[in-house]
């Protein structure tokens, strides 16, 4: 196979390429090449990288040539952990974020507002409790909410999607009891001290246990939703995403993000399940296209550091952000979700049976579970090249990288904390070990390939936001750079959003960097970030993304798009036909 494709691409100058990039700068993102003045594409794939005058020599009548004009092509991006499905719904429901929102006041007006709006049998669901962000912010009481109403069920997602505070109503209509066991994998419905529901609800499983008893929109919702939420991927550079976890707000995810792959998306979407996503489905590992492929597990070891989930070797600061706005209990330690066997057992199924795991670890002490728990393992069950992830690793430190290395597990970074939450680290985990956080620096020094990722929709969609804050590790609002040792160079941070994003998803071969023979996933920039100023990267421009050859349309008027809206339209009024018939 490797022998006809070197054939073909042999002969493509005899035939005329499709298409020819020049007149701009291009950053290969390819150690071997680079440095180039022209790019052919033919066949969806790179045929050829060199001088313009020797590639100018394969156009032909049909070859579509592309002037640059000074500006930038470069690989497309690739996001290596984000959630498609949550973030398309969820920028439908009501926004109660520290980016857009100021009070405390203010956000239980609008959930208040919200409550008047709706409908018999709707819920409210609200997305970005942020006691981080918002000054004045404390958790709500079951009381409070109920308060707000004792009728219309009120479901308030944090920002970071570990957990959730509900009313009464959200409990009767999801048949919920103070005896109701707590799911599989770590979730939790809180009690008080009296064995009470208190209104609070924790950690994926129960969360989505409870999303799972929500009405359900209109057939045809969800995929509109969803393909819009892909364009707007595409039109900020990317061509590949990494859902990690992927929620069933609306029916089953995976079903649904293959058939989209199947009419054209603007996106490749590579998917890790949770366990209960595979065990309803007939999807396998490995399964897919080129634009939806099953690569892995996704698993929870530890929460959020802004809800007290993290699991961190020391405890949570006594302040009054930890005590009274994220409510944590005087010398809070975020607890991990797993037993020491439990762990073992599950990491050795899927790892015998050669899933690639991905798994949330944000302290030392449920990173140093994994590693040790995966050390065990590997001993038991060799494998080489298995490529384990772990997701965030907040405070990872410097002896927990080495050992990931030694171990082959690779390490992905949530940049944005830096960004967003750097003032506040302060005074959660103390100002000496905020300067370690995402420690991405020391991983790159100690051989990694390592990633970086926003986990959208927890924090905004935005290549150009994390690699700046890679690179300048400078906070928001307060402008101050939090760990200056563990700043990276710009090309290293656009590596860990192109190869070793790819290397990471085992998709090196195909995508990541411009290099012949792999597939033609593009992006076309303002400016060069490797002939700017640091501080000029954050302002840098998506001009187009393209696909195997292809500028990809990120318009929301599309044919599909209709489709889709004329298939929501029918469902909704056959709904209400039937509705009335009954009644």
């Amino acid at each position: 196979m490797k022998f006809i494709i070197k054939m073909m691409l042999a002969i493509t100058p005899l035939l005329g390429v499709d298409l020819i990039f020049f007149g701009g700068n291009i950053i290969t993102m390819d150690d071997k090449t680079t440095l180039a003045e022209a790019v052919a594409i033919h066949n969806g794939k790179i045929s050829s990288i060199g001088k313009k005058d020797h590639i100018m020599k394969m156009k032909s009548w049909k070859t579509k040539l592309i002037d640059l004009d000074g500006k930038t092509l470069m690989p497309g991006f690739i996001e290596a952990h984000c959630h498609p499905i949550a973030t398309a719904v969820l920028s439908q429901v009501v926004d109660v974020s520290g980016f857009h929102n100021n009070s405390r006041r203010e956000i239980l007006n609008i959930i208040r507002q919200a409550v008047e709006k709706s409908s018999p049998g709707e819920w409210v669901l609200a997305f970005g409790w942020d006691p981080v962000l918002v000054p004045d912010l404390y958790n709500p009481t079951l009381s409070e909410l109920d308060s707000i109403s004792n009728n219309t069920p009120i479901f308030i997602l944090t920002q970071m999607m570990h957990h959730a505070f509900v009313n009464s109503a959200v409990y009767k209509t999801a048949g919920i009891t103070k005896n109701t066991p707590n799911p599989k994998g770590g979730g939790v419905f809180q009690k008080d001290s009296v064995g009470n529901l208190n209104g609070v609800i924790y950690e994926f499983s129960a969360l989505q246990y409870v999303l799972d008893k929500m009405p359900k929109t209109p057939q045809g919702t969800a995929e509109l939703l969803l393909n819009l939420q892909y364009a707007k991927y595409a039109k900020a550079g990317y061509t590949s995403i990494a859902a990690l976890g992927p929620v069933n707000i609306a029916g089953h995810p995976l079903k649904f993000m293959e058939k989209l792959s199947r009419n054209g998306s603007p996106v490749r979407s590579y998917v890790y399940p949770i366990k209960q996503q595979l065990d309803d489905s007939d999807y396998s590992n490995g399964f897919g296209n080129d634009f939806f492929k099953i690569k892995g597990i996704k698993l929870y070891m530890d929460g959020s550091p802004y809800t007290g989930g993290a699991a961190f070797s020391k405890p949570y600061l006594n302040t009054d952000l930890t005590l009274n706005r994220m409510g944590l209990k005087k010398d809070h330690y975020g607890s991990i979700n797993f037993t020491k066997d439990s762990l073992m057992n599950v990491l050795s199924f899927y790892h015998k049976n050669n899933y690639q795991i991905a798994i949330h670890t944000q302290g030392e002490v449920a990173i140093q579970g994994v590693l040790d728990a995966f050390k065990e393992i590997l001993k038991q069950h060799p494998r080489s090249d298995h490529r384990h992830r772990l997701e965030h690793n907040a405070l990872i430190t410097k002896e927990q990288i080495a050992q990931a290395k030694r171990l082959g597990i690779t390490l992905s970074f949530f940049i944005d904390h830096i960004y967003y939450y750097g003032d506040k680290l302060k005074f959660i985990v103390g100002p000496n070990r905020a300067e370690r956080f995402m420690p991405i620096e020391s991983s790159l020094k100690e051989g990694h390939y390592a990633t970086i990722h926003t986990d959208n929709p927890a924090t905004p969609i935005n290549p150009f936001r994390a690699i700046s804050t890679a690179v300048l590790r400078k906070t928001k609002n307060e402008q101050i750079i939090l760990g200056e040792e563990e700043r990276i160079s710009i090309d290293n941070a656009l590596k860990s959003i192109t190869i070793n994003a790819a290397w990471q998803l085992f998709e090196e071969k195909d995508r990541g960097s411009i290099t012949v023979g792999k597939q033609a996933d593009l992006v076309i920039l303002s400016h060069n970030p490797l002939q700017i100023q640091k501080e000029e990267l954050i302002n840098i421009k998506v001009i187009s993304t393209w696909i195997n050859g292809k500028q990809v349309n990120h318009s929301i008027y599309t044919w599909k798009n209709f489709k889709l809206i004329v298939t929501i339209i029918f469902n909704y009024i056959n709904k209400t036909i039937k509705e009335w018939i009954i009644k």
